[in-house]
């Protein structure tokens, strides 16, 4: 066996090989694989095989070239890819935050029964107002603007 393990070395020398976790266009790939062998379970279809064959061909192709520094570049631009795709999600993620908080910090004005609340049509300021009935002029403490306000 020792033989036969040190042809394979031989053989893999100076080739890209398996990188693991490192490289993310092969992550890539054994995910698309996978993908679509589950998906080929269910449609039984010639068109995912042969799709699902031709990423199994690339993956083995990247694992046994040569050309290392293609193989690196392809990496590099899956690893933008996905990091640009991560922010965007992370994006998503911090505006379902701050939705939530906008919602939170709107059940507590409709609680305040003694202030209203409204937006400068300047800055954008929200400004709590005592709550008088009729119409009245109010002054926006940051930029200045008089407007007036209806309750």
């Amino acid at each position: 066996m020792n033989g036969f393990k040190g042809r394979i070395f031989r053989f893999m020398e100076g080739r890209y090989g398996l990188r693991g976790l490192s490289d993310n266009m092969q992550i890539l790939l054994v995910v698309v694989y996978f993908a679509l062998a589950l998906v080929n379970v269910f449609a039984r279809s010639r068109i995912v095989g042969a799709i699902e064959m031709l990423v199994l061909l690339y993956t083995l192709f990247r694992v046994l070239s040569k050309n290392i520094p293609a193989r690196e570049n392809e990496n590099r631009l899956v690893t933008v890819w996905v990091h640009k795709l991560r922010e965007a999600f992370r994006f998503q993620k911090m505006n379902a935050q701050t939705r939530k908080q906008n919602r939170a910090v709107q059940k507590e004005r409709r609680k305040d029964k003694e202030h209203i609340y409204r937006e400068c049509p300047e800055c954008g300021a929200t400004l709590r107002l005592p709550r008088k009935k009729g119409k009245h002029t109010v002054a926006c403490p940051r930029c200045g603007k008089v407007f007036g306000v209806k309750c």
